[in-house]
């Protein structure tokens, strides 16, 4: 029985500290290469130094130093629609409706574009980031490797209280405890929000302290102001208009739902509510003109069902009478609009608004 709580507690010991000690290992990467010949790109710089949010961040700054984009009031507009990398691409694939977008709409939907895969995928492969495996396996490893220390811990205290099965605790089981225990601390995982491997942390070290990537003046920065940003974040830009921009980005006006019909389907849309202010002023200084509220609402109910089957008037009807009564009513509607100030136009074939 003594024999046997000593081969399970060395079991537990020694198969989670090997495996622990593997993971470790491949966390390292090419230990000989050198980080100056190992620099990636600049979306690869901003990977590795920033994640997600400084690749994005670089992306838009190299557009707008190369007047590709413009920044204006948190909104980016595009002016020249073509990319150089597939980050490039995303940034235009949000922008392709006007050609323009929230800056704050593009930060964070380009920060978990499929495009960032590719980026992650070069990094694993040049070494400098951990490859997938490792970053799941490596937490639960040592998660495992300590719950097998704790189990090891308690068999030895219960076997020194037992003189028959000594010497095993102390020859045994208490260097094998101070060796997965050594384990344990130099392999600890770190928390990390890169998962760099040791090759990785060395050439970020390269690229912040050392060499031109170094550089805070974007004139002097072989990347300009997009390289300052993928090394440094955008709280490096010294432009306070442009910083503003990225720190508090504007923010969307108020939406309100509006329905529209269109080709017989229905979809949502949404108008500022400035818009819609300046609508309802509308519609009341005019209405204030002539007829009471109740007048109003009834006149824009009856000229929305006329409108409503002007616009059925190509859905089979092959009738010249029946098309000509539909443009009279067409026309009748649009005058009672008009003189009701609540539509804005009729015609055959369209629906009043």
């Amino acid at each position: 029985m003594i024999t046997i709580a000593v081969v399970v507690a060395l079991l537990c010991l020694l198969l989670p500290s090997v495996r622990l000690s593997r993971l470790r290992r491949g966390a390292r990467g090419p230990l000989a290469a050198d980080a100056a010949d190992s620099l990636p790109d600049l979306p690869g710089v901003a990977y590795l130094l920033g994640g997600a949010e400084h690749v994005v961040d670089a992306t838009v700054l190299k557009m707008y130093e190369d007047r590709r984009i413009t920044l204006r009031k948190g909104r980016v507009t595009v002016v020249d629609p073509a990319s150089r990398h597939a980050m490039e691409r995303a940034l235009l694939k949000r922008c392709s409706t006007d050609w323009s977008n929230s800056l704050r709409t593009l930060r964070r939907e380009m920060r978990e574009d499929p495009a960032l895969e590719g980026i992650d995928r070069s990094l694993v492969d040049q070494g400098l980031l951990m490859a997938p495996a490792t970053r799941r396996g490596w937490p639960r490893a040592a998660l495992v490797q300590k719950a097998g220390l704790a189990v090891a811990a308690t068999v030895t205290v219960v076997l020194l209280f037992l003189p028959a099965s000594y010497p095993l605790p102390f020859v045994v089981l208490a260097p094998a405890l101070l060796g997965a225990a050594l384990v344990a601390r130099t392999c600890e995982p770190p928390k990390w929000r890169v998962p760099r491997t040791d090759h990785g942390e060395r050439v970020a070290r390269h690229l912040r302290y050392r060499g031109s990537w170094s550089v805070h003046t974007p004139e002097l920065h072989p990347e300009g102001l997009a390289g300052v940003v993928a090394v440094r974040g955008p709280e490096a830009l010294t432009d306070d208009e442009l910083r503003a921009q990225f720190d508090q980005p504007a923010e969307k006006p108020a939406l309100t739902p509006a329905t529209t019909a269109r080709g017989g389907g229905t979809s949502s849309s949404y108008a500022s509510s400035s818009s819609a202010s300046r609508s309802s002023a509308s519609s009341g200084s005019s209405g204030s003109s002539g007829s009471t509220s109740s007048a109003s609402s009834s006149v824009s109910s009856s000229a929305i069902i006329v409108g409503a089957s002007c616009g059925t008037g190509d859905s089979g009807d092959t009738s010249g009478s029946s098309d000509s009564g539909s443009a009279s009513s067409c026309s009748s509607s649009y005058s009672s609009c008009s003189s009701g100030s609540s539509c804005s136009s009729c015609s055959s074939g369209s629906s009043c608004s």
